[in-house]
């Protein structure tokens, strides 16, 4: 099946201002989200006549209960729920407070401004077809500044949007964009006809036989319809229903600062990265809670500014930046700052407090192709989750093997840790086993004064050989009989997603470094909802 080339938006004439009776009929036909969601076709039934009996739905029940499907895909496009691996539907914080009546239209804005492609619904296995790889925008926010420019006169038409605007996969295309819109809007009528042809067989992912542009005007010009709709909600731009979206030129400042402001709070989430379920819990934070972007006062790389990129790359081997003090972000800085800038933006840094991963270390790590790097950031995430971190310690055996991490916690314990960075698998196999409980186990303890409690792999994908995690504690009793030491085997991106959960969920680090240990049974972790389960419930025994 061919990908998505252009924007898509489930169901059109999903008015805004009926997120949260869709919501509340939700949670009636679920018991307040106690029925499991996925394969459950009664459910889907049961939500069509909720979404009814609050006169949401017109009056008409599907067969197969593809209504109730359809709208709570739009529920998940906009972060109110997701569904988790038990196939149940879960309220992220935006979904419940809108759900409770809380500011609903300042979250329910919020989750437009923030709607972007990919996000964790358009990511999931059941969306067909799936956007291409290539598309990284806001799509609320770029058609807002695309209207909000004096060139085109502070309008945009239907027509524009459906063959031009849907066509951007990427923020930075707002000029572009532009120009092709100048051009068809001087173009003669037989040029128009023949560009929008070319669009038409160009972005129609659809298979079909007539590739005409008329076909191509109907099939997505509900989705013009629909973000336009949605657009006119922020009341930042104004719907001339079928017709355009328009700004007053007299507000084009004002409209321009609120964008600006939303561009420097929520910057590109990359959360899908680490996992589907870290993304939609965080793109459905409550307008409350608020996470700051990473970097102060630094305005975000939109403002095209080389100062505000060049920090944002000396700061992205840094997964939590809160946990930089105002001396070392000097000295980070100072590699390619003079000293009294590096200073400066040191200072501006300090201003906010951060309370949210770095994107920018998201990418890097998850994407790391040299294996030292991919230690040391490994390494800096174990540091924000709270343990004393010492890289590639010298084992008090003399020998050559060394570990790559150790890490420290109370005042006499220690676990060592093999980070992996094979791009496809990693497999635990028995001689690595063997390895590890003969030679790293026994020539490690003691070191610094401390006793070696467990052992783990952080693999760049997936892994096998679980089983082997068991036969290294057996194994390891032969040199250290009075303990039992186990282990762990868990994925970059799972241990970037329970950081992540402990950043929005403002854990101190006592508590953070407390529920890894609690994951520590001789288990591999291949999903961040996996590892959060296996934390909490052992934590709450």
């Amino acid at each position: 099946m061919a990908e998505r080339k252009i924007w898509f938006i489930t169901r059109p004439e999903r008015d805004p201002k009926f997120h949260r009776d869709a919501l509340l009929a939700l949670w009636d036909a679920t018991n307040g989200l106690t029925v499991q969601w996925s394969g459950n076709r009664q459910a889907h039934l049961n939500y069509e006549r909720a979404l009814n009996a609050r006169g949401v739905k017109r009056e008409n029940i599907s067969n197969d209960g593809s209504g109730g499907r359809t709208w709570a895909a739009m529920l998940k496009t906009f972060a109110y729920v997701y569904t988790d691996e038990k196939g149940f539907l879960v309220l992220t914080k935006v979904g419940k407070k809108i759900l409770e009546g809380e500011r609903v239209r300042d979250n329910v804005t919020k989750q437009i401004l923030t709607l972007q492609i990919p996000n964790a619904y358009f990511l999931e296995s059941g969306f067909r077809p799936q956007f291409e790889s290539t598309f990284r925008i806001r799509p609320a926010r770029f058609l807002i500044k695309l209207t909000n420019q004096a060139q085109l006169n502070y309008y945009v038409t239907k027509e524009e949007i459906t063959y031009f605007v849907l066509t951007a996969q990427n923020d930075n295309e707002l000029a572009s964009i532009t120009d092709k819109i100048l051009t068809f809007r001087s173009a003669s009528p037989a040029d128009k006809t023949l560009l929008k042809q070319e669009i038409a067989e160009e972005f129609d992912h659809r298979e079909r036989s007539d590739k005409g542009a008329r076909d191509f005007e109907i099939a997505h010009g509900d989705v013009a319809h629909t973000f336009m709709l949605i657009c006119d909600y922020t009341g930042l731009v104004e719907y001339i229903r079928g017709e355009a979206l328009r700004i007053d030129p007299s507000n084009s400042k004002k409209i321009a600062g609120e964008i600006e402001m939303y561009d420097y709070r929520y910057p590109f989430n990359s959360r899908y990265l680490i996992s589907l379920q870290r993304m939609a819990e965080n793109n459905g934070l409550d307008i409350e809670s608020y996470k700051a972007s990473s970097y102060g006062n630094v305005k975000p790389a939109t403002n095209k500014s080389k100062t505000a990129n060049k920090i944002r790359e000396l700061l992205s081997d840094f997964p939590d930046l809160e946990e930089l003090t105002h001396d070392s972000l000097i000295k980070i800085l100072m590699n390619e700052f003079p000293p009294r800038e590096a200073e400066k933006h040191a200072h501006e840094l300090k201003q906010v407090t951060h309370q949210a991963l770095n994107n920018d270390f998201v990418e890097g790590y998850l994407n790391e192709q040299d294996n030292l790097v991919f230690e040391d950031k490994t390494g800096e995430v174990f540091k924000a989750i709270g343990f004393e971190v010492e890289m590639r310690p010298k084992s008090l055996a003399n020998v050559e093997t060394e570990i790559e991490i150790l890490l420290k916690y109370d005042d006499s314990l220690m676990g060592i840790i093999d980070a992996k960075n094979y791009r496809t698998k990693f497999p635990l196999s028995a001689h690595l086993a063997s390895h590890m409980a003969s030679e790293y186990l026994p020539n490690y303890d003691a070191y610094d004064g401390r006793q070696v409690s467990f052992f783990g792999y952080v693999t760049a994908a997936d892994w096998s050989g679980e089983k082997n995690l068991e036969k290294i504690s057996t194994l390891a009793k032969r040199a250290i009989p009075d303990r039992d030491i186990k282990g762990i085997m868990l994925s970059a991106n799972v241990l970037l997603g329970f950081l992540d959960y402990c950043i929005d969920n403002d854990l101190p680090k006592s508590r953070r470094v407390e529920l890894f240990l609690n994951t520590i049974q001789n288990r591999g972790y291949a999903t961040v909802g996996e590892f959060l389960s296996a934390a909490t419930n052992q934590a709450e025994r």
